[in-house]
């Protein structure tokens, strides 16, 4: 079912959970955004966004992305061993 709230496109998604989990959640919306209108609302959304990005990020990372950050540079790992990497990469900072 699709609706329009305030011009913005929402879907209602009806799901079932364990009413344990249930109540666990509404103390955490409670805690963490108030008792304010849409507050539940807000929470899933944050939950979901946060998760499809950690997702995202979890299927690019792999052993040249660790590189690339441990060095901070455009340095493009091309299966060297790690520490001769780093140390070429050190060289090449400590020229500069």
């Amino acid at each position: 079912m699709r609706e329009t709230r305030k011009d913005k496109n929402v879907e209602v998604i009806k799901v079932e959970i364990p009413r344990d989990l249930a109540e666990k959640f509404r103390k955490y919306v409670a805690e963490k955004y108030g008792f304010r209108r849409g507050a539940l609302s807000k929470a899933v959304v944050d939950l979901i966004e946060r998760e499809l990005a950690f997702e995202r990020t979890k299927t690019t990372e792999g052993i040249g992305s660790i590189i690339g950050l441990g060095l901070l540079s455009d340095y493009e790992w091309k299966g060297e061993d790690i520490v001769e990497a780093l140390r070429r990469r050190t060289n090449v900072s400590n020229r500069c």
